[in-house]
């Protein structure tokens, strides 16, 4: 896959901003699924087990979200590779990829309109709302994999957070002399900043919209895909004027 690098800025802020996405669509489904993780699908795990030892029936959005998110994730790695092969580059896979999500979050926001989920979040469209997030933070993660040199956690904050601790801690004690201790807390604290601010707008979102709450990681999710097109075309120009100038002078 050849590319040129992308924008530093749009490198460095995007991990962070796809916390924030995760940290929103999670506490959405949260509050208005009855307890249901889309972002942090393993947590569906303990939920289930819950539920079996209180002989209450799991519910299916939770026994669905593993297989769902794995087959999702599996179909965006068939996608990109195959992308790959036809010679696309890195900027075309995370368009597709996170337009992917973007609209796998709309649908989730427009189907939440035909339905009240607090209600009853086992009603059918109430699972399928769910089902949507969870493809879309599946989406997520591939991509995650798939494109960015080095793989961010976005969605689950537990190594994160002990990043950062063992880094906040190298640098006491090295009274901040460390570069890589600096390097590794650079790394951690915007993921961990990223999803908390996205549990908390996440939280309002459900408060002020209730069980159009979905409109929330959407409309974000919309605004993120927006500068992504808008950050690789200006890049693209840049790259074609920086090319034609180039040649002129050769000539």
């Amino acid at each position: 896959m050849t590319d040129r690098p992308a924008s530093p800025a749009l490198t460095a802020a995007l991990p962070a901003a796809l916390s924030l996405l995760a940290g929103v669509t999670d506490v959405t489904s949260w509050l208005l699924l009855g307890g249901f993780f889309s972002a942090h699908v393993t947590g569906n795990l303990v939920v289930i087990a819950a539920d079996v030892v209180s002989g209450r029936a799991p519910g299916i959005a939770a026994l669905l979200a593993i297989p769902v998110f794995v087959v999702t994730a599996a179909t965006a790695t068939v996608v990109s590779r195959r992308l790959v092969l036809r010679g696309a580059s890195a900027r075309t896979i995370t368009t597709t990829l996170l337009g992917a999500q973007a609209a796998l979050l709309v649908a989730a926001a427009v189907l939440s309109f035909g339905t009240r989920a607090s209600e009853d979040p086992t009603q059918p469209l109430a699972v399928v709302i769910g089902l949507c997030a969870v493809c879309a933070m599946a989406t997520q993660n591939a991509f995650l994999h798939l494109v960015p040199p080095k793989a961010a956690s976005t969605a689950v904050m537990t190594g994160n957070l002990v990043a950062g601790t063992i880094a906040l801690v190298d640098l006491a004690v090295s009274r901040g002399a460390s570069d890589s201790a600096r390097a590794r807390w650079l790394d951690a604290w915007p993921l961990l900043a990223g999803f908390v601010g996205g549990c908390l707008i996440g939280a309002a979102g459900a408060v002020a919209f209730s069980d159009r709450a979905a409109l929330t990681p959407a409309l974000l999710a919309c605004i993120l895909f927006a500068v992504i097109v808008s950050t690789h075309s200006t890049s693209a120009s840049r790259t074609r004027t920086t090319d034609r100038l180039s040649k002129e002078g050769q000539s």
